[in-house]
């Protein structure tokens, strides 16, 4: 590149992915040092994707670049979109970016009261989301010039703002050119760019010319430059177009900036504090969104199964003209003087065991019936007259007694069969009670209360594990609960990180980022630090309702601790993979969505998978969803007290450090193509 020359392009060509068109075609450019270069074209001629080339956003496919700079930092960029941090106020936006250029503090003031003055800047204490679209340009536009860079890259600097104002920012360009900064600026107002030194008319990728305007207008004898464009057009739809038999390798112009590798804790740090930013700006929605959320999920998940809903259980009783005023005797009186109806004693004992489902007596069954089918009862008991003679008979007399009294002293149940939850609970209770009535009577009369239990089983629910170790029973309203808790904890990072990284990459806040030095890995490890002490303060407090307010510590505590940390780690780089993966905030949303769904229906959460009708299912959900032998894994340490080395438990680490290497790579993969977020 000779000494008068800023920036050299030759041979660019750019096209975007699986499409055949190219955005920039065979381009040629040459911008002289220490000039205002104005680059004009209509919109969707390639003049972005050229500006994003030049500063390294992204990578022409063929051709190539030269540039007066060799660092990022010496560049001052400023994107079509907004390209703010909207939680910012306008003293933190420039705080944040003279952070990221190592400005000194005198340097800063002296230049913020320069461009306050320039720019005519909203009060610092606004916020940028406040902003109307004029001041957020403005803002914009000192972001770019806040560090003084020796290239100045302006993409539509002018749109919006005040016609007075706009001409103060172009006298202040001249005197940023005189002072031996090269400025390079696109506008949509044509005859605006007569005041720059240099214009290039571009269109369908081509640079078509490159002169002083005067020299345009002289040279083809016209009064505007909007002439000058509309003959050049006319000429290139004339042309025959030849593209060249051989391009020319793209070779990154910033491969070579070192300056990025010293710079990166003071970059990791600033992306800290701006998240941060976000999480004070944002407090409400993100403790709605997080933590609430997730203790609310596990106070749900412990009380779901503990209360059914009020069900009413109608009995006919053909054995006691009235069990109202039937009083129970405690003793029994055992032998001929039987006193016992133990028809009456189940109503007694339904009533003081199960006072949420009322029992509702009636005179005959097509009354009860009546209420059944109108939805008011879900169940109806029909008693028989010799219901009490048949049950004695069957302890005193056993294989003895006649087949006509067993045939008609048994209970006739009928239940709405269309409510499974209301039968199960029904048919559980009326067992329950039945039991304990019946053994009551046992034992009081002298035999032996096991006659009761069916035979010829004894059947011990406790669960075991290891030689000598009893534990508490499985009960189905703590499982939910830890499906919950490994659900929340690998999906919570997602949905953050698409509420926040996803919709700052739509503004270009990270593309300005990027280009200021801001290395990818930077701003994964801002966020990566952040995510990792939500996660330990989230899984604290669902511990805390869990282990504490509930009071199920059964296993070793803190290994399940570091497990769920674990399966949280890699929910921050899955979180990673669908926002680089994703282009806009609905298709990152989607795959989430997908995602949950995926996790509660295949994991075992709400079925096992073991009980899957095609056993494939198994296998995929073991492979894709990391969730799957984690929730083993931290069943087995939480009921069984499993140590580190049980099979079941170091399987579901495992799944989260190859799960995690798998996303990185991805992602790496994902970035060396795309090279932004």
């Amino acid at each position: 590149m000779d000494t008068q020359s800023a920036v050299v392009l030759r041979n660019a060509y750019k096209k975007y992915g699986g499409t055949s068109t190219w955005v920039l075609k065979n381009l040629n450019m040459t911008i002289p040092r220490n000039q205002i270069y104005g680059l004009l074209g209509s919109s969707g001629c390639g003049k972005t994707t050229l500006l994003k080339c030049l500063v390294g956003a992204l990578d022409l496919d063929y051709g190539s670049i030269e540039l007066i700079v060799n660092s990022k930092k010496k560049i001052g960029f400023m994107p079509q979109e907004t390209a703010l941090f909207d939680e910012f106020t306008i003293a933190e936006t420039f705080q944040f970016y003279a952070s990221l250029y190592r400005i000194s503090s005198e340097e800063f003031r002296a230049k913020m009261k320069e461009l306050q003055e320039v720019l005519d800047l909203p009060p610092d204490h606004r916020t940028c989301s406040t902003l109307s679209g004029g001041q957020v340009r403005r803002v914009s536009i000192a972001v770019t010039l806040l560090h003084t860079p020796s290239l100045v890259i302006l993409d539509e600097p002018t749109s919006g703002l005040d016609p007075m104002l706009a001409h103060y920012f172009w006298q202040y360009l001249q005197r940023m050119s005189s002072n031996g900064q090269t400025i390079i600026i696109t506008t949509h107002y044509i005859e605006e760019a007569r005041q720059a030194n240099v214009v290039g008319l571009m269109r369908k990728g081509v640079l078509l010319a490159e002169k002083s305007p005067e020299e345009l207008i002289a040279s083809y004898g016209v009064d505007s430059l909007e002439e000058v464009f509309l003959r050049l057009c006319h000429q290139q739809n004339q042309a025959i177009e030849a593209e060249p038999e051989k391009k020319i390798p793209f070779k990154n112009p910033y491969k070579d900036d070192v300056n990025t590798y010293t710079m990166f804790w003071p970059h990791t740090k600033a992306i800290i504090y701006k998240n941060f930013k976000w999480v004070q700006r944002n407090f409400t929605m993100f403790i709605l969104l997080s933590v609430g959320l997730s203790v609310a999920c596990m106070f749900e998940s412990n009380e779901c199964l503990k209360y059914a809903p009020q069900m009413r259980v109608g009995v006919v009783n053909h054995g006691a003209a009235n069990c109202s005023n039937y009083a129970a005797d405690p003793d029994y009186s055992c032998g001929d003087n039987q006193t016992v109806d133990f028809s009456c004693n189940f109503v007694e004992a339904w009533r003081a065991q199960v006072p949420d489902f009322p029992v509702i007596l009636y005179d005959d069954m097509s009354q009860a019936m009546r209420f059944a089918k109108s939805r008011y009862l879900v169940s109806v008991l029909e008693f028989p007259a010799n219901f009490t003679l048949g049950i004695l008979q069957r302890f005193t007399e056993g294989s003895h007694v006649e087949q006509d009294l067993l045939d008609n002293s048994a209970v006739d149940i009928r239940q709405d069969s269309t409510d499974f939850m209301a039968t199960y609970q029904i048919e559980q209770n009326i067992r329950d009670i039945m039991g304990v009535i019946l053994k009551d009577y046992l034992r009081s009369c002298g035999y032996n209360p096991k006659v009761a239990d069916i035979p010829p089983m004894n059947i011990n629910k406790e669960a075991f594990f290891g030689e000598g170790i009893v534990y508490r029973p499985h009960d189905y309203t703590t499982h939910v609960a830890m499906s919950c808790m490994v659900g929340i904890t690998f999906l919570a990072p997602t949905i953050l990180l698409t509420l926040s990284l996803c919709l700052e990459k739509v503004t270009g806040a990270y593309t300005r980022c990027i280009v200021s030095g801001v290395r990818v890995i930077e701003i994964l490890a801002g966020y990566t630090i952040v995510l990792v002490l939500y996660n330990l303060i989230n899984i604290a407090a669902m511990s805390l309702v869990q282990f504490v307010i509930y009071g199920q510590p059964y296993g070793n505590f803190w290994l399940s601790y570091v497990l769920i940390n674990f399966i949280g780690f890699t929910g921050i780089f899955f979180g990673f993979f669908v926002v680089i993966l994703t282009r806009s905030l609905i298709e990152s949303a989607g795959l989430c969505i997908i995602m949950s769904v995926s996790s509660y229906t295949f994991t075992g959460f709400i079925w096992p998978i073991e009980a899957a009708v095609f056993p494939q299912v198994r296998y995929i959900s073991t492979a894709v969803l990391p969730n799957t032998l984690v929730l083993k894994s931290f069943m087995a340490i939480v009921w069984k007290d499993a140590s580190f080395w049980n099979k079941q438990v170091y399987l579901g680490f495992m799944i989260c450090i190859l799960h995690t290497i798998f996303y990185i790579s991805i992602i790496y993969l994902m970035l060396r193509y795309k090279k932004a977020l």
